[in-house]
């Protein structure tokens, strides 16, 4: 049985959203050979691991293609939450250094053993009611429970929080390159996070779009391409 029109755009979008993020990743790990510098590597894989939500839904899409129900709901709450910690620790390491906060290790060990316990009662649900994280809705969609939706926006909360301090302290900048890269991470941030709220409470493609253009523009912002810098900078 082919699948309806909606699921073949939600699981395309989600699938096209993964891809992009990964190479943005990779794309913004590749400039440590060039500079050196460990904060390239941890946001790379960062922005790789926040995809990880739409990890599950892109899985499902392309095992529905073959038989038509995708994932199980085991199989398709796993691949979308159970790694988000770890990468969330990588954004964590990367904004305490740039942002010199010493603070940040204490922010990062709380969040450490919250998401210890987060994973232990996470794997407990899973495998007695996984319900309470939550459940499929065809084959590529989920409605997920009370205590998902708390932990993404937790972690929402501490991406949007720290993104936006560190783009808001390089647009007061007196650089000029450092002050542009701000106000592209300023716009990808807040992207991100409105398309990511909107993805969990209602799935729509429209969030996957933004998301796409999100990724995009944090990769430009973050880097800063040449080609891109002499378009805004006139020298």
């Amino acid at each position: 049985m082919a699948l309806e029109p909606i699921v073949v755009i939600n699981g395309l979008s989600s699938l096209i959203f993964v891809i992009i993020s990964i190479l943005v990743g990779i794309f913004i790990i590749s400039n440590y050979f060039q500079h050196k510098n460990m904060n390239l590597i941890y946001v790379g894989l960062a922005w790789i691991g926040l995809s990880e939500p739409w990890w599950a839904s892109s899985v499902s899409f392309l095992i529905a293609l073959f038989n038509d129900t995708g994932l199980s709901n085991e199989a398709y709450l796993f691949i979308g939450n159970v790694f988000i910690p770890l990468f969330i620790l990588f954004w964590l390491k990367a904004m305490g250094n740039l942002l010199d906060w010493q603070r940040m290790k204490l922010i990062s060990l709380i969040y450490t053993i919250a998401s210890i316990t987060f994973e232990i009662l996470f794997m407990i649900f899973l495998f007695i009611n996984y319900s309470i994280i939550g459940q499929k809705v065809g084959p590529v969609d989920a409605d997920f429970g009370l205590f998902t939706i708390l932990f993404l926006f937790i972690n929402l909360v501490l991406f949007f929080g720290t993104g936006i301090w560190f783009a808001v302290s390089s647009v007061k900048s007196d650089d000029k390159r450092v002050k542009l890269k701000g106000q592209f991470l300023l716009v990808a941030f807040i992207t991100f996070v409105f398309g990511t709220a909107w993805d969990i409470i209602a799935t729509n493609p429209l969030t996957r779009l933004l998301l796409v253009i999100s990724a995009v523009i944090f990769y430009i912002g973050f880097v800063l391409p040449p080609n891109i810098q002499k378009l805004f900078i006139k020298e």
